[in-house]
């Protein structure tokens, strides 16, 4: 019964594919082009889909307008990171503004002083920040920092849990289940060609299980620098830890002086203080991107000044952090114009609207093998008739059927990731989102 649902979406790939092609021949001519000068077709893997994907001209609001002229409806905002929309009046003011003055200098400047004290007053627990220039980059100053500050060297990560594209984070992110081992034991799986080995380096705990996390900890807690956690896990369909397995973790760092950082690069924005001021957690450090760049390169870590103070330039054995465009004015105008917007009442607001659309996609799949997932602003709709709590769990949807869903939607002018993931910004209407429950029921009833 549930692969006849499925078979019967993926029985019409050629006909949606068909369409799509129909509907998209400047960007298939693009997408040639592209294969001429990039690597498989890209220069940011995260944006391939099949069969190929759109090049996208402008955008404002919610609306992307593509190099066909087609205007479609984005529920992705280049990866959660703008969270006010395209082109937002105030945003591009801050920028226009900087952007008169001078676009970089090797000198400090006032607006990332000011986005600094905008973010801190905003996590508990925080005292000092260190900008960068990707959530990736940030990862890697995190667990530097931490390695500085404990004289370790182990990292230790989660199973499923996406972090960058540092080497010691890229283990079993997405690894397949004849490769990944035991689920109390999970075996480092490389994500990547290119990595130096993880032994002795990095281990690989299972997601939401605290008493086989702290099992795999006890046995190397001398050796532990940090610990990385998702508060909201990304890649496994926007899954919620346990609010006891946040607080173990929690306790189980204190215990051995290991530093906990939590990666809230795409969580920042389901609430004022992060989700880990939903949570109950306070952490050593905290790894910040997308929104407080406010459509710009950034990346930041925030944290105990115990911590934070080790790379302290004034210290004769430190931990360096250089780069050209760390806290570049730019970056720093179009971040703070953004956080100032999302007041508590805006967050808020946009939490609800999320849990409408989730509402809405929720009762279009009742009875199905489908779920759907996400907290705030956030939502997934996952191939797959069961609860997920883990990375585990998360790999038996079934994929394919995803992605010929995102296409087919895709020609109705509705853009989700290949992996239908979502969210909604201060610019998403009522009728987008009506906009995307018809669609998506159309296709569901046609197919």
């Amino acid at each position: 019964m549930t692969s006849n649902f499925y078979d019967a979406l993926l029985r019409r790939r050629s006909e949606i594919e068909a369409r799509y092609r129909s509907l998209t021949p400047k960007s298939a001519a693009m997408s040639i082009e592209a294969e001429r000068v990039f690597p498989g077709g890209v220069t940011r893997d995260s944006i391939k889909r099949w069969p190929y994907a759109p090049f996208i001209e402008s955008g404002e609001g919610s609306t992307l307008i593509d190099a066909d002229g087609r205007r479609i409806t984005d529920f992705w905002f280049n990866a959660t990171s703008l969270p006010l929309g395209y082109c937002d009046p105030l945003v591009m003011e801050a920028i226009n503004l900087q952007s008169s003055k001078g676009t970089a200098f090797f000198a400090s400047n006032s607006p990332s002083v000011k986005l600094a004290q905008e973010v801190l007053e905003r996590l508990d627990g925080a005292d000092m920040i260190r900008f960068a220039n990707s959530g990736s980059e940030a990862v890697m100053l995190a667990l530097r920092l931490a390695r500085g500050a404990t004289g370790r060297d182990m990292i230790a990560k989660f199973e499923g849990s996406y972090h960058g594209i540092y080497d010691d984070v890229s283990w079993s992110v997405g690894p397949s289940a004849d490769t990944f081992g035991d689920p109390e034991t999970p075996t480092a799986v490389p994500e990547s060609a290119g990595l130096p080995t993880a032994l002795g380096r990095v281990l690989v705990l299972p997601f939401n299980d605290l008493a086989g996390s702290a099992a795999i900890i006890e046995k190397h807690a001398q050796s532990v620098a940090a610990l990385i956690v998702e508060p909201v896990a990304n890649r496994m369909g926007f899954v919620l830890p346990k609010r006891e397995f946040v607080e173990g973790l929690r306790e189980l760092c204190d215990r051995h002086g290991i530093v906990l950082v939590l990666d809230e690069v795409i969580s920042f924005r389901v609430g004022f203080g992060g989700f880990q001021r939903e949570l109950g957690v306070v952490p050593d450090l905290t790894v910040l991107g997308k929104v407080i760049g406010g459509g710009f390169p950034v990346g930041a870590v925030a944290g105990k000044s115990a911590v934070m103070m080790a790379s302290d330039p004034s210290r004769t054995h430190r931990v360096t952090h250089a780069g050209t465009f760390n806290g570049n004015p730019m970056a720093m105008s179009a971040g703070l114009a953004t956080l100032q917007q999302l007041s508590p009442a805006v967050v808020s607001k946009l939490n609800l609207l999320g849990e409408q659309l989730r509402s809405k996609l929720q009762e279009i799949c009742e009875g199905l093998p489908l779920l759907v997932t996400g907290v705030g602003p956030l939502f997934k709709i996952s191939a797959i008739g069961q609860k997920i709590e883990n990375y585990r769990d998360s790999i038996r949807a079934h994929r394919p059927w995803e992605e010929v869903m995102s296409a087919a939607l895709l020609n109705e002018g509705i853009f989700l990731t290949p992996r239908l993931q979502g969210c909604v910004a201060t610019t998403t209407t009522a009728g987008e989102i009506d906009a995307l429950s018809h669609h998506f029921e159309q296709v569901l009833r046609t197919s």
